[in-house]
């Protein structure tokens, strides 16, 4: 079936310049990594900073690959813990650049976060990402309590990659039997490396995010290195079972080329049974989440998401 590309009409008032802005420059496809990196970081400075949180310490976890840095939010009693995976394609983005949106998340949550510094594609491909993802999640439910995090209350969430690790990560622990994860909060996840949907086509060109970089995302970390999009640890909507998994709550922007594999993934949860939330933001683009300050959808989001895991993890 030929489908139309979408109208950039569709696209929220507030965020018609910013999608404007970014068809005039080089897609994420045409950067080098070094150069991609260098974007994030400019877009993350521009920021305001986060709120003030009792105590934010940067430490590192022992990982196969190596050491892993975590930054740790640490409001006054918190009674539980999200480990947070940062977006930006599996090839860019760190704790700095996420910093802005965990102080929020853990402002609004009055949780403790943990937000992971995982290895970056190409350099490590694919699953160097994940194994640094799962093994600082078991890290922190077996020793968090050195660092003053409370313990028996754990939550997942992640942004676009991020949300792709957080989902797998998810998956992982329900296989193993532990760690115990009480809720995944999933924000535009990455969910099938086949890359078949019919927004990926629709939303190509002039939604900020091209159907080019998500292309290039999956390439770079996975596809490129010999990894099949078919393998459930790259794309969980292609898990033989999604039954027995946390609550779930997948956030999604309409005007987004990766909006229907993420809502796809929120259906898989709920034919599987999971009790999962699906809230689909119009006019919103790929990345929308991070764009508090500017867009009032993002501050609502932000605390939807602070909610439902402050709720399933204090239950």
């Amino acid at each position: 079936m030929n489908l139309m590309m979408a109208s950039t009409d569709s696209i929220h008032p507030l965020l018609r310049p910013v999608a404007g802005a970014a068809a005039a420059k080089p897609s994420l496809a045409q950067m080098t990594p070094a150069q991609a990196r260098a974007h994030i970081a400019q877009v993350a400075a521009a920021r305001p900073p986060g709120p003030a949180i009792d105590m934010v310490i940067d430490r590192e976890i022992p990982g196969s690959g190596g050491p892993i840095p975590v930054r740790i939010y640490l409001p006054h009693e918190a009674a539980g813990v999200v480990m947070a995976f940062h977006g930006g394609g599996w090839l860019m983005g760190n704790r700095d650049t996420f910093d802005f949106v965990c102080r929020h998340l853990a402002n609004d949550s009055g949780l403790a976060v943990v937000s992971v510094d995982y290895r970056l594609a190409p350099e490590h491909p694919f699953p160097a990402a994940l194994d640094d993802a799962w093994e600082a999640t078991c890290w922190v439910e077996a020793h968090g309590a050195q660092w003053q995090l409370p313990s028996g209350r754990l939550g997942l969430f992640g942004e676009s990659a991020g949300g792709n690790l957080a989902a797998v990560v998810a998956l992982m622990a329900r296989d193993r039997q532990g760690p115990a994860i009480r809720a995944q909060a999933l924000v535009y996840p990455a969910t099938d490396a086949r890359q078949g949907s019919d927004s990926l086509r629709t939303h190509a060109e002039g939604f900020m995010q091209r159907g080019a970089d998500v292309a290039h995302a999956y390439r770079t970390y996975a596809l490129g290195h010999g990894a099949d999009a078919g393998d459930w640890r790259l794309s969980p909507l292609l898990a033989a079972s999604h039954a027995g998994l946390p609550p779930a709550l997948v956030v999604t922007a309409e005007c987004d080329a990766v909006r229907d594999e993420a809502e796809a993934y929120a259906d898989a949860l709920a034919e599987a049974g999971v009790s999962v939330g699906c809230v689909r933001y119009r006019g919103m683009l790929h990345t929308f989440y991070s764009m508090r300050a500017s867009v009032p959808a993002a501050a609502l989001a932000q605390r939807q998401v602070a909610d439902m895991l402050r709720t399933n993890l204090l239950a």
